[in-house]
């Protein structure tokens, strides 16, 4: 728990701000020890009227325009390491400003372990390299479901990987109608069975096609292929997506244009039902709106294809963030402060059907940005369960265990305010006043019977004290552990799974600082750090020794808002295809497995002419003298 934590969740139970602060610094951040030193010592248990805010998550509108050059300069910098890490840095050089001799070679990869990785392009095509690592988590997580469809002949280009040019393979997807005169339906047709209108007004799948490309390559067991562009998957966006781009200036706002391009091109394929597609990446949820109109449903089905949020709605960890799906905005009087309201009817706003994929945006900072910095940045967990916020875990666990929170900080409240009573009364303390008295009976030799009346007192508080005190900590305790819902992996996850709501986590599979700082996990999980400077030729690869390195570098850059958004991709944990589940889909593709083959071929002449040329220059080069 860091120290905003420790400092709310005293300020939940009624202690004053300063007061938790001092209490937590005496006792090293131990939050059980701060509250007995709050009632055992001198500090002054005041009652706040401190109320939680929870953050707030808007819901995704539609679809940007790339950032100023220069933008993400601050932050494309190499993640400091430890002595003791002991990373091996593999260097791929990008095409910028390079021969094509040079390039060629910087196509090649050191190690067949290392991961293929996309290059970006300059800061101002900043959404459409955003775009080209969602492509890249699809190849690497979904291979199998872009595999589905076979246009056996990708058409290889020894440039594809460029993405100058887009080659149509030798098959199209066509609609045709069947013998019973029925609905259409689509099949994949040699293109010389097309007629001239239907080439020219058939919508193919052309981002699929790129998809197929880098999946069969970044999936092979034997490729060389170090990179590819971005630039491969943004020649392949449809011309609303590409027109949408200048009019828009948030990332939140495009994203789910590309996300709907990658569901038509597979949707219109041969092999997928309706929905198939959007169910792996578009999630539902129930939302109230604040003032609904009373001639309409208050609570409204939406559908989400990513979470957002704004600088300003950053808060200590993620599930803090998601707040907002479980508490809501209006609020009640009780005594001296506001609380959430605990009925489930009061507030719809929840998770419905989550899909697979779980995208989640942090706002870039704006001009007019008006957030506090955190000093410990934002903790992004690697395993994480939005399950929690979905309707039925909120009616069967969260709305009875924030009824639980409410009635124990009022009840912790009590127990202060009993606490003090017990300590003082007009202003003087009760104790100190009763061992002065007894000082001066037992000094005069006054009447035993007016001494064991005072003890008797005396013990009597002590043990009332003692006896509050023991509540107040049974209560801290339980709104740490098991009603903790800022930190539910603590014991609110367990309680979950015991009740049959939750199943499996979703698990952090990719982390974008910028696109030219990102972390990609493997399917294996190993983590890999991936650095590249704008303008300048050159990534950096490298396996990270531990996944705490993606939270801390996440941290690190979450202090204070991002000049530039950053993306975060969960999967779910059984969606995750083994190594073998992948193969095989692609091995059953002939198109993929022709232009792997023919890719990797490529690469072995590419290697091959650049041994030819290094044993050429040696045997020339004059003997040393």
């Amino acid at each position: 728990m860091n120290d905003m934590d420790a400092i709310r969740s005293l300020m939940e139970m009624g202690i004053a701000r300063d007061v938790a602060e001092e209490a937590l610094k005496r006792t090293d951040g131990d939050v059980e020890a701060a509250g007995n030193l709050i009632f055992s010592n001198e500090l002054p248990a005041g009652i706040s009227e401190n109320v939680g805010q929870s953050a707030h998550v808007e819901l995704p509108a539609a679809a940007g325009d790339g950032c100023r050059p220069g933008d993400v300069d601050a932050y494309a910098v190499e993640v400091p390491r430890s002595e003791s890490e002991g990373w091996e840095e593999i260097e791929v050089e990008d095409e910028y400003n390079q021969d094509e001799a040079s390039l060629e070679e910087s196509c090649l990869k050191s190690q067949i372990s290392v991961p293929t990785v996309v290059a970006p392009l300059p800061p101002n095509f900043l959404f459409e390299n955003y775009f080209a690592l969602f492509c890249l988590f699809v190849s690497n997580y979904l291979p199998h479901i872009v595999a589905k469809p076979d246009f056996k002949d990708l058409n290889y280009d020894k440039d594809w990987y460029r993405g100058n040019s887009l080659r149509s393979p030798d098959c199209r997807v066509a609609l045709v109608s069947k013998d019973d005169g029925g609905e259409e339906e689509a099949e994949i047709v040699p293109e010389g069975q097309l007629s001239a209108e239907e080439r020219e007004y058939t919508l193919q799948p052309e981002l699929l096609w790129q998809l197929q490309r880098l999946s069969c390559v970044v999936n092979s067991r034997i490729s060389d292929r170090a990179f590819v562009r971005a630039k491969m998957f943004a020649i392949a966006l449809e011309p609303q997506v590409q027109r949408k781009l200048g009019d828009v200036e948030h990332l939140y706002e495009i994203l789910p244009s590309f996300i709907k391009s990658l569901t038509v091109d597979l949707e219109m394929c041969p092999g997928f039902d309706d929905n198939d597609v959007r169910q792996l990446f578009i999630s539902s949820a129930f939302h109230t709106p604040p003032n609904p109109d009373l001639q309409q449903e208050p609570t409204t089905k939406t559908w989400l294809s990513l979470f957002h949020f704004l600088p300003e709605e950053y808060d200590t960890n993620l599930y803090r963030m998601f707040h907002i799906l479980l508490y809501p905005e209006d609020t009640v009087e009780d005594g001296d402060e506001q609380l959430p309201l605990p009925a489930a009817e009061e507030n719809e706003n929840s998770l419905c059907d989550i899909a697979p994929v779980l995208t989640i945006v942090f706002d870039e900072m704006e001009e007019n940005t008006d957030s506090v910095p955190l000093a410990e940045g934002v903790e992004i967990p690697l395993e994480f369960y939005p399950q929690l916020y979905t309707k039925r875990c909120k009616e069967k666990l969260i709305m009875d265990i924030i009824a639980k929170r409410k009635q124990s900080q009022l009840d912790s409240r009590a127990i202060l305010q009993e606490i003090a009573n017990l300590k003082s009364f007009q202003g003087k303390d009760i104790l100190k006043f009763i061992n002065s008295s007894l000082d001066y009976l037992q000094k005069d030799g006054k009447p035993q019977d007016t001494i064991d009346a005072l003890l008797s007192v005396k013990d009597y508080i002590t043990e009332q004290k003692t006896q509050k005190m023991n509540e107040y900590k049974k209560l801290a305790h339980r709104l740490q552990t098991e009603w903790n819902l800022s930190r539910p992996e603590i014991q609110v996850i367990q309680t979950a799974k015991d009740l049959g709501l939750i199943d499996e986590p979703y698990l952090l599979v990719m982390a974008v600082i910028t696109p030219y700082m990102y972390f990609s996990r493997d399917r294996n999980g190993q983590w890999y750090y991936v650095r590249s400077r704008p303008h300048e030729p050159g990534n950096h690869i490298r396996a990270c020794s531990s996944p705490l390195e993606v939270q801390d570098s996440i941290k690190q850059f979450t202090r204070q808002p991002s000049e530039s958004p950053l993306m975060f991709i969960y999967c779910k944990e059984g969606f995750i295809p083994n190594d073998e589940t992948v193969w095989k889909a692609l091995e059953n593709n002939q198109g993929c497995t022709k232009f792997a083959k023919e890719d990797q071929l490529q690469l072995n002449k590419m290697r091959d002419q650049s041994s030819s040329s290094i044993s050429t220059t040696s045997a020339s080069a004059p003997p040393a003298l």
